[in-house]
């Protein structure tokens, strides 16, 4: 028998507030550093005000990693549509995405004015210790949730391999779904029963795809269009960046050589030293790594083109999240389906693993800095404190010891 929501539950689903949902995520969006996101998610949604169930977080997490674009800002969107339909998806993108773009923004102006950020750079170093320690601890935390035995771990220790020596995302989840049926099927086929569990945040009131909704979004996106066309270096600007969030997989670094092609080979709107300078304040500024659009749009048409090459890449999430959640949670509880999706989010560790070490061999280049990482690492895992009170004192602390 289908387990349906308390009375008192479904009060606290209707008491969440469009406003209550932009104030949280625009707190998230402060102090989640790339894949840090999901991890400061689920501290806030799922632990501390418990507007999801752990399962809809994984859920979501599971989406996320099948659509094109930046993986994180699609679990925000869908965690935004499943409390409050597309309104809660959209408060929740411009919540998300509105600090990093402002932070990007007055970084970019700096950098292309005053030529270079040496008078800062170490402060810049300091940040870059700190996210090391951050997404390391957000690695442990999503860890739990999407990896719960040595199966998982296979896999996601797969994948890192693969990340490694075949960089292309779609190869790696094709081969993390095929997994996921080879060594999950049959354990979840000799359960007594599939339980259909309580969803926390789920309205069941919406049965299908919000056609109406979705084709309003695409009125709108037509508008900017045009808008944009008075100006053709923004329309060159949105459709270029637009192009990428809706037909690359992966999310941030997986999707790095594609913009690098785009910017700097084919169009040489940044050369490619200056290229190397946005995606390295993409990685120590908060948001997703794909605000990196925002400092090349500012390079090529300043603040309107920073708003044109930021909403252009992100922007697709907005149309492929409320299209394919629906059906994404009317097909879950198959078993082949569930089998496949326990591989595809075990590759998230994978790849997060990837870009800690990444991030270290460029980052913690002395003792140092290895001990402060090592430090931040500590702080989160058992004092559990504010994380942007760790950002600053981490990186105060660099720059006082340097």
């Amino acid at each position: 028998m289908k387990a349906t929501i308390s009375d008192d539950l479904k009060m606290k689903v209707r008491a969440i507030s469009l406003g209550e949902l932009f104030m949280i995520y625009l707190k998230i969006g402060c102090v989640g550093f790339g894949p840090t996101l999901a991890s400061e998610t689920k501290k806030h949604l799922v632990k501390e005000l418990n507007w999801i169930s752990e399962d809809d977080f994984v859920n979501g997490l599971a989406l996320a990693q099948l659509l094109p674009g930046a993986t994180f800002v699609s679990l925000t969107v869908y965690i935004g549509y499943r409390l409050r339909g597309i309104a809660g998806g959209v408060t929740s993108f411009v919540a998300l995405l509105l600090p990093p773009f402002t932070i990007m923004v007055v970084l970019s102006y700096i950098y292309f004015t005053y030529g270079s950020m040496t008078e800062v750079g170490i402060l810049f170093k300091g940040i870059g210790v700190v996210v090391v320690g951050l997404i390391a601890h957000a690695l442990m935390e999503i860890g739990k949730s999407v990896v719960s035995d040595m199966r998982g771990i296979l896999i996601a220790l797969a994948a890192m391999g693969v990340i490694l020596y075949c960089p292309n995302i779609f190869i790696v989840l094709c081969l993390a779904a095929v997994a996921g049926i080879g060594l999950y099927y049959q354990p979840l086929k000799r359960q007594a029963k599939v339980v259909v569990k309580s969803e926390s945040s789920i309205q069941h009131n919406r049965k299908v795809v919000p056609i109406k909704q979705i084709i309003l979004l695409g009125v709108i996106l037509i508008v900017l269009g045009y808008g944009a066309s008075f100006q053709p270096i923004l329309l060159t600007l949105g459709l270029v960046f637009f192009r990428m969030g809706a037909f690359l997989f992966g999310g941030g670094f997986s999707m790095i050589p594609f913009i690098q092609q785009e910017v700097v080979m084919n169009y040489h709107w940044l050369t490619l030293d200056e290229f190397i300078v946005g995606i390295a304040l993409g990685q120590v500024t908060p948001g997703p790594v794909l605000i990196t659009a925002t400092f090349i749009g500012y390079k090529v048409a300043a603040l309107s083109g920073a708003a044109a090459a930021t909403l252009g890449i992100f922007l697709p999430t907005l149309f492929l999240v409320p299209a394919t959640a629906e059906i994404h949670l009317k097909v879950r509880n198959n078993l082949w389906v569930q089998a496949a999706l326990k591989g595809v989010v075990a590759t998230l560790t994978g790849m997060m693993l990837v870009v800690v070490v990444n991030l270290a061999r460029h980052s913690l280049i002395d003792v140092p800095s290895a001990l402060l990482a090592i430090g931040i690492f500590s702080v989160l895992k058992f004092r559990k404190p504010n994380t942007i009170w760790v950002i600053i004192g981490g990186t105060l602390l660099y720059c006082f010891i340097r």
